[in-house]
């Protein structure tokens, strides 16, 4: 088994998000890993110019500024953990789950540490499962942590 070492936690803005890192933490502590932490915001919709007062740039900046700040909650449970400032990505992408793949494979990550809310059925075929897409699609081992249903 090969050891593990690098530690990639993709996150959302679902409720949980601190849970995952939670977690990333208790795994990088008992493997002496590190953790670096990324977040995947997708290009606004273009139907987003038919609401009133907004625009593509507008909602692409708000994005950009809502991953800041997700990234910056997480490094702060990181290092109130004894972690020390990780590697934060922020990257803009069509579709997450890809982003996530083509970010762990680069980065020669060992473990990914994930949120999932366990959809089935349905819901799943319309929400779509970043989580499973990732599994199906990564070379290294996923940890996924069971979140609420929104």
């Amino acid at each position: 088994m090969k050891r593990v070492e690098r530690i990639l936690v993709p996150l959302d803005h679902s409720a949980g998000s601190d849970e995952i890192v939670e977690y990333a933490c208790a795994v990088a502590r008992g493997l002496a890993a590190s953790i670096a932490l990324i977040h995947v915001y997708e290009p606004p919709n273009s139907m987003v110019a038919i609401v009133a007062g907004a625009t593509p740039g507008g909602e692409a900046d708000a994005d950009r500024a809502a991953g800041v700040a997700l990234l910056d909650r997480a490094a702060a449970i990181l290092q109130a953990n004894g972690f020390p400032t990780s590697e934060r990505t922020l990257e803009r992408y069509p579709r997450a789950s890809e982003a996530i793949v083509r970010h762990a494979q680069s980065g020669n990550f060992d473990l990914i540490v994930m949120g999932t809310h366990a959809r089935r059925g349905v819901s799943r075929v319309v929400l779509g499962s970043v989580a499973e897409s990732v599994v199906r699609s990564v070379r290294c081992p996923v940890m996924m942590v069971h979140l609420p249903q929104d």
